[in-house]
């Protein structure tokens, strides 16, 4: 009877003791509150102490060959399994957790639970992995001993940031807003007089698919290659990701351009920055500006730019969003994904370093090792590990960056439209480890003692460089690519965008970019969408990629297929940072750029004609043609014949090869054949040469588009198409096209 009943009574019994405990354990913290905590805390450090004492004290007695020999400990825990802390670095404190622990001393805690250490210092918990937590000090001044037990604190204690009275304001994760007169000093703001029903929290639940609806709004963001060929909805989470090279500062300047095309709507903006100084510098580049009064910004409050207060900058500024989204606003959310980064590889360290991901999947890691030899074991092991790492990394990030939505109406039918920035690591830059293994490498070489010492002072310089958590400038591609998992969407830009000492660009890769599940009838500007852009990207993508089909179908827009020159419409993605362009004036520049399109295909005879010339002068073409075909598309745009002279100019020419263009224009050209053959050149689209000539290209379209602006303001303020219907707004457009070609 005994064996027939045990296996169905044990669970019961078990699980009715895991429900004691849990009831008991939610009693004591109810009970407990403020008062309890200064008495919970002593419990934990005296335990820690005794705990101290027993493992300093020498052995007494020694184990008989009676008794069994006592079962190694799991890694990432002592013989007794008590959970510690594990590793500190900057403000983030990383503690593993036992592994079948219940108690609030040894579990595993909830992202947004505070816990306090035995040293007294209080934490935030931002980050969970297998059997460790990562959280962030709310005292980054605070002291935490590696080995420090820790509580969790009820969770009636869990950290609110107050709701700023008006926007336009600097405030830090509590709310508290930046004093004007202390710029730059730890912790310098002044706590805002706000009552208890103006503080949401830090963490909230994630609003389930059920409780919101289909994205029906475009977000505009004043970018040509965003809202023409990769559009943005509201309710949508989109990852940005730039290339190396990418200063903070011009960071700071694509938050600032996307801001600033806020102007005119209600959509309200909340960024995340690191320090009070960024913030500062945010808020001069959006001075005077009408978005900048429904921006709010939150910073950390020390200047060191510590991953963990960006982190619970980044989670207030959050919380800000989904109070103004769940009152029925429109709310925006930019913010910078390194931070999350840094606590991350901090929280991995310790989880690959004591071996924490092989003790969670150790009954999966028993079905492995079962396996027959020929079917590869350590290739499945492998996989194993890298398939939990991964799980866990994306789980991390999809808590946060899964946070957007639109709401049903029910819920007030409000928007939190979520870009995440990440500036791409320069994979050549050695990191903490890599540059520590070296210098230990080259003392150990056998050197001249100056070169010796000047190799050292040289890597010790680079180290010196790094972040107090070694992490580096930069986000690595496999965090990126799940970050890119678990968006709506992911924007890529090229190399150009960094563009080195000259101002950031809006270079924006239509191969690699998508909104994924996003049409142009639901998150593009009707403008736009009447021009077809999404179709002109098409095109754009299939020329790039060799297809034969050289026209491209406008719907409507244009009777028939049309043949387009491709340079214009590619210096559409060469617009500069900070140039902010209204629906009206985006749809302008569409049609100007279609316009210049269409007039490099009537200039392709003299494109031709200039070409053989050039080879009959004997110039290496080399990067030349990209300027040709601009020289000949303005050539004909203004009706003039080809100008030997005007040509050399525009290219450049050294003094022989000017003297040799000169000769071959005045012997008497071949004939027309001869003329097409010289007419096929080597091609240097992706050299530097050619996207100097797509950014002149774009300057000069800007300048046509200002000329317009100026001459016909209403014309341009009509595009934006508010209050027409679509076949109005078409009709308008296709006047202007031929007003435009008509001026030409």
């Amino acid at each position: 009877v005994v064996r027939t009943a045990a296996p169905v009574l044990l669970p019961l019994l078990a699980a009715a003791s895991v429900r004691s405990r849990r009831r008991r354990r939610a009693c004591r913290s109810g009970r407990a509150g403020l008062a309890g905590l200064e008495l919970r805390g002593r419990a934990v450090a005296r335990r820690a102490e005794a705990t101290a004492e027993t493992a300093e004290a020498p052995e007494a007695t020694t184990a008989s060959d009676e008794e069994p020999a006592m079962e190694e400990a799991p890694a990432g825990t002592t013989r007794d399994g008590r959970a510690r802390v594990a590793k500190r670095f900057s403000d983030v404190v990383v503690a593993i957790t036992s592994p079948l622990g219940e108690e609030d001393d040894e579990r595993l805690p909830d992202v947004g639970d505070s816990v306090q250490f035995a040293g007294g210092a209080v934490g935030h918990v931002v980050a969970l992995s297998d059997l460790c937590f990562a959280a962030v000090l709310s005292n980054p001044e605070d002291g935490v001993e590696e080995g420090e037990g820790y509580v969790i604190l009820p969770k009636s204690l869990r950290p609110m940031v107050a709701v700023p009275k008006s926007a336009g304001a600097l405030v830090d994760a509590r709310g508290k807003v930046f004093s004007t007169e202390h710029v730059g000093e730890e912790a310098a703001g002044v706590e805002p007089q706000a009552k208890e029903e103006e503080s949401v929290p830090w963490f909230n639940e994630i609003v389930g698919l059920i409780r919101r609806q289909r994205i029906d709004t475009p977000l505009h963001a004043g970018v040509m290659g965003l809202d023409a060929f990769v559009p943005i909805g509201r309710g949508q989470s989109m990852l940005l990701r730039l290339p190396t090279g990418v200063s903070e500062a011009k960071l700071m300047d694509f938050l600032a351009h996307v801001v600033a095309a806020q102007e005119g709507n209600e959509v309200r903006s909340v960024a995340a920055v690191s320090t009070e100084t960024e913030g500062r510098r945010l808020q001069g580049m959006l001075e005077g500006r009408e978005a900048s009064e429904r921006l709010t910004i939150v910073a950390g409050r020390s200047e060191q730019g510590r991953p963990g207060e960006a982190v619970l900058a980044m989670n207030a500024a959050c919380a800000l969003a989904e109070a103004h989204r769940d009152a029925g606003g429109d709310a925006l959310l930019l913010l910078d994904l390194e931070p999350l980064y840094r606590v991350w590889a901090g929280l991995a360290d310790v989880s690959a370093r004591e071996g924490l991901v092989e003790q969670a999947n150790k009954e999966q890691n028993k079905e492995i090792e079962s396996l027959p030899e020929e079917l590869g074991v350590e290739l499945w092991r492998y996989v194993a590990r890298r398939n939990a790492v991964s799980a866990r990394r994306r789980t991390f990030l999809g808590c946060f960056l899964q946070r957007a939505g639109r709401m049903a109406e029910d819920r007030g039918g409000g928007s939190l439209t979520l870009l995440a920035f990440a500036r791409l690591k320069d994979d050549s830059k050695l990191s903490r480890l890599e540059l520590e293994a070296k210098l230990k490498s080259v003392q150990q070489m056998k050197l001249d003692e100056a070169v010796r010492q000047k190799a050292v002072e040289r890597i010790e310089a680079q180290l010196a460089e790094l972040p107090e958590d070694g992490g580096g400038v930069g986000v690595p591609d496999d965090f990126v690519e799940e970050a890119k998992a678990v968006t709506d969407g992911h924007v890529v830009f090229t190399d150009g965008a960094a563009d080195g000492e000259g101002p950031a660009r809006w270079c924006v890769d239509i191969h690699e970019s998508v909104a994924r599940g996003i049409t142009a009838d639901t998150v593009q500007s009707r403008p736009l969408h009447v021009l077809r852009s999404l179709n002109l990207k098409m095109h754009l993508m299939q020329q790039e990629e060799g297809s034969s089909e050289a026209t491209v179908d406008l719907e409507g827009f244009a009777e028939e297929r049309v043949d387009l020159e491709l340079g214009p419409l590619r210096a559409l993605l060469q617009q500069p940072v900070g140039d902010v362009l209204s629906v009206g004036e985006e749809a302008a520049l569409l049609l100007l750029a279609l316009d210049e399109a269409a007039l490099a295909v009537e200039a392709r005879p003299l494109v031709a004609e200039v070409l053989a010339l050039l080879v009959r002068a004997r110039v290496r073409l080399g990067d030349l043609e990209p300027r040709v075909r601009a020289f000949a598309a303005e050539r004909h745009r203004q009706g003039q014949e080809l100008d030997p002279e005007a040509l050399a100019d525009a290219l450049e020419l050294r003094p022989l090869e000017r003297k040799r263009l000169f000769a071959a224009a005045a012997e008497e050209a071949p004939e027309p054949a001869a003329a097409s053959q010289a007419s096929v050149a080597p091609t240097a689209e992706d050299s530097a040469v050619w996207q100097i000539v797509l950014r002149g290209r774009y300057a000069a379209l800007r300048g046509r588009l200002d000329g317009l602006s100026a001459a016909r303001p209403d014309v341009v303020a009509a595009l934006a198409g508010e209050g027409l219907e679509d076949e109005a707004l078409r009709e308008k457009l296709v006047a202007l096209r031929a007003g435009l070609r008509e001026a030409a």
